[in-house]
This record gives C-alpha cells, structure tokens and sequence, in this order.
C-alpha cells in the first residue's frame, strides 16, 4: 500500500507505457537491421551473378554509378529500379518521353549494365507486337531531326510495333495535339555481330541490322508528305528484352526504352500521372490559344 501511494497509478501506467513503445522500437530496429541486412546479402549474391557478363566498360559504369557497392545495392531488383526511374520520369516530365535532367545518369547507365548482364537480348517472339516509346536518350552523333521528334515525343504518342513476319517494325510518332504522325518504316535482320555468350553457355543475340526503307509526315487532312530520310547500314543492340521492357542502343549512341502497352498502365500511378498529362495538356492548349489570338490580330491588322 505504501508502495502504491508513493507511486501513484497514473505515473505507473506512464511509465509501463513508454517501457512498451521502447520495447516497440527495439523490434522494429532489429527488424529492420535484419531485413537491410538481407537485402544487402541477396544485392551482393546477384551481383555475383552478374559481374562476369558486365559490359566491356563496367569499371567506368561503376565510377558513375557511385562504386562498386552502389551497382550491388542496385543488384537487389535491378528491372524494378529502373522501371521505377523510368516512371518517375514521365510523372515529373508531364508524359515527356525525352530522359529528363532529374534523372541520376550514372545510376541509369548501372541499371541497364545489370539488366545487359542477365543475357536476355533479341528473341523474335518476345519482340512482336506493339511497344509504346517510354525513355529515350539521345547520342550525341544522332540526326538532328531525330533529336528533335524525341524532344517533342510524349508517352502514348510514340510507337515502335514489331512485325517480325515481315522483319520490319514501324516509327510512329504522333503531335502533342495528335493531328501529325510521323512514320518510319525499318527494315531489320538479326545478326551474328556483337554476340554474347550468357551465363547458361546460349548464345545472346544483341545486333539487328536496321534499314530505314521510308518515311513520311502527315498532317490533319492534308496529302501524306514524303520525307528524304531512307538510310541503310543503322543498327540497334538489344541489350534487355522481356515480356514487358524492351532496352535498346543504336548505333549513334542512343538510349531508347519502351513498355508494353499493359505494363505502361500498371507502373504508372493514375493519379499523379494523368494529373502530370493534365497540366501539360493545359500548357500546350494555353500555347495553341495565344498562337491564335496572335494570328486574329495579324489578320486584323
């Protein structure tokens, strides 16, 4: 009795509950020391994995990377932090398909290394059908007229569709306000250059030879225009191909991403991203409308 009146209940009851929230917090640190620590095994076992079939330039991939441990926390889920890179993009880009300078170049370039390394390149079944154009990243030798379309291009405005029957795929790319497609027909080949061998002994296939046999730009409802760009001798290196992610490097240097239509739809988040291609859609009207009124007014005058 005593005892309990030289401490009274309440100040038990304090006392009992912050020995509970320190017992609390105890666990969740061990908790997650323990998973971190998993996490920090599993990146090292996979980076393991891949280290041999690295591209040629690992060790300055690496440096831009952040070192050697920044490409084996990387190794962790290497398609899941880039997809995820490559949907903050378009989120904070307002749908630009152009990789925005918000993006850590060396951590991306890390993440298509590892990707590179797992020996998943050109396979003719998985290539067929329609990818819509997510990230591109352009060399510093390409066309000035392909720089500038991947400037302007927005996500579910552009579009690579493979038909391997025909061995051609289609560039498309369409107008903010979506009245102009531009077209590209390519000619490819798959080809025994720049082959690798994987870690199961298969050979991966990378090269495609790419011939550009025509091109045009078609406005609204006028005639179809022709346009000078046929060109043969290209090529494109396919460095990471599955059922949803397709990662490629042409031979000027680019860097080109593209997703499957579905998979588009499941890594972007709704909300903040159709409210992003909502904005921009804002931006581009208020444009289109002060276009207008200056051309009433030169008319006027």
């Amino acid at each position: 009795h005593s005892f309990l009146g030289r401490y009274p209940r309440k100040t038990m009851m304090l006392s009992c509950r912050s020995a509970l929230l320190a017992l609390l917090a105890c666990a969740v640190a061990l908790s997650v020391s323990g998973f971190s620590a998993d996490t920090a095994a599993l990146g090292k076992d996979n980076f393991q994995k891949y280290y041999s079939y690295l591209p040629s330039d690992a060790s300055s991939i690496a440096v831009g990377a952040g070192g050697w441990s920044a490409l084996e926390h990387l190794s962790v889920d290497p398609k899941a932090e880039f997809v995820s890179m490559i949907a903050s993009n378009l989120s904070s880009s307002g749908g630009k398909v152009k990789q925005s300078e918000a993006i850590d170049d060396g951590k991306l370039n890390g993440l298509v290394a590892l990707l590179q390394a797992q020996g998943k390149g050109f396979n003719a079944d998985l290539i067929d059908g329609t990818w819509l154009a997510v990230l591109s990243r352009q060399g510093k030798k390409s066309p000035k007229v392909q720089k500038l379309v991947s400037s302007k291009s927005q996500v579910k405005k552009a579009y690579a569709n493979f038909n391997v029957g025909e061995q051609i795929f289609e560039n498309e790319s369409y107008t903010p306000h979506g009245r102009g497609t531009l077209q590209a027909t390519v000619e490819y080949n798959p080809t025994n250059e720049a082959y690798e061998i994987g870690a199961d002994g298969s050979i991966v296939l990378r090269r495609i030879s790419c011939d550009i046999t025509s091109a045009s730009f078609k406005y609204w409802k006028l005639p179809k225009l022709p346009l000078p760009l046929k060109k043969k001798g290209g090529y494109l290196d396919v460095l990471y191909l599955d059922d949803d992610m397709r990662i490629t490097r042409g031979n000027r240097g680019g860097l080109f991403v593209h997703f499957r239509p579905d998979f588009l739809s499941k890594v972007t988040k709704p909300a903040d991203f159709h409210q992003a291609l909502l904005e921009e859609k804002i931006v581009q009207d208020e444009k289109a409308a002060k276009k207008s009124w200056w051309r009433r007014l030169l008319r006027r005058s």
